[in-house]
């Protein structure tokens, strides 16, 4: 749980910087390529014109090299342009958040995009009939990041990159037309039907962190943060914007009655990250409207601090 909780990292995106398409609904297609052990999972939409919000990401720094390579490695397709974009991180056999991948539906070229990843130091390989890139670390990250990705384009319109773990685990899901993770689908209800952001988190990391930087926007999202359990929250931009934020108590620890062990020492790590939501938990909720002119302050005074700051390159 610890290095876990020190692996997520608070990072702003301005959304200005994707390349646009009309916004639309999330896509049910990246939803169920998600792995149902995966820990932290973080998702947002492409602007509708003449928009620039931008929106407070809470995810791994391995999620945000994938970002910025999936960019890079994608550089070559002049036509590519993004709709939805899913971070997903995962723990591996150490516990730390080590398996990654973001899932992006919009439009690529997939031949122009493998010819340039080609002419480099990737491969192509197949997995069950799809062909899949093997990438190695950039040039520029090679002293600090050593894992091969993969990156897999799907009919045009879907790609996936990220560890081979991840990737074959999410091709998997996709082969075998698997329904989105119940209780994936259920956390995702309790935010916003319009969020244009979202992230679902395990739970708070070490210092109150997160509950510290909500608090600075809204005390009642900080007491979401503070409950004890995993949390989701969503950022809907309108005239106003509105964060949708609740808990999922059902992963804090507590006595198991038959046992007299903890909950959280009678059942696995795995689950009580991922967190399915128990029948009668309900946590802590809140929504909390604010000014644009409030919430773009609250992002600025984060900017200028020691947080970790990412964008979507063009």
């Amino acid at each position: 749980m610890h290095r876990i909780a020190k692996s997520i990292l608070l990072l702003l995106f301005p959304f200005s910087a994707v390349v646009a398409a009309n916004s639309l609904p999330s896509d049910l297609r990246l939803i169920q390529m998600v792995p149902p052990e995966s820990q932290v999972i973080a998702s947002m939409l492409s602007p509708k014109p003449g928009a620039e919000p931008g929106s407070l990401l809470l995810i791994t720094g391995n999620n945000k090299i994938d970002l910025e390579d999936f960019f890079a490695v994608t550089g070559a397709d002049a036509s590519r342009r993004i709709h939805q974009v899913v971070l997903v991180a995962a723990a591996a056999g150490d516990g730390a958040l080590s398996e990654h991948s973001l899932l992006v539906s919009g439009h690529f070229n997939r031949d122009a995009i493998y010819r340039f990843t080609e002419s480099g130091d990737a491969r192509t390989e197949s997995y069950r009939g799809q062909d899949v890139l093997i990438v190695p670390p950039l040039v520029r990250e090679r002293s600090r990041f050593k894992q091969l990705r993969w990156l897999a384009i799907l009919n045009s319109d879907i790609a996936i990159f990220g560890t081979q773990e991840s990737v074959r685990r999410e091709l998997d899901r996709l082969i075998a037309k698997s329904r989105p993770d119940p209780s994936l689908m259920e956390r995702l209800s309790r935010l916003g039907r319009n969020d244009e952001t979202w992230c679902l988190l395990p739970t708070p990391s070490g210092g109150g962190i997160i509950a510290s930087v909500l608090d600075k926007l809204d005390p009642r999202l900080a007491a979401v943060a503070s409950e004890g359990g995993s949390m989701q929250y969503g950022v809907h931009f309108g005239r106003r914007v509105e964060i949708t934020a609740s808990s999922n108590i059902a992963a804090r620890e507590g006595s198991n009655s038959e046992t007299g062990q903890s909950a959280a020492h009678s059942r696995p790590a795995h689950h009580l990250l991922a967190d399915p939501l128990g029948s009668g938990d309900d946590g802590t909720n809140a929504v909390v409207k604010v000014t644009r002119r409030r919430y773009d302050e609250w992002l600025h005074e984060f900017s200028k601090g020691n947080l970790i700051i990412g964008e979507l390159p063009r």
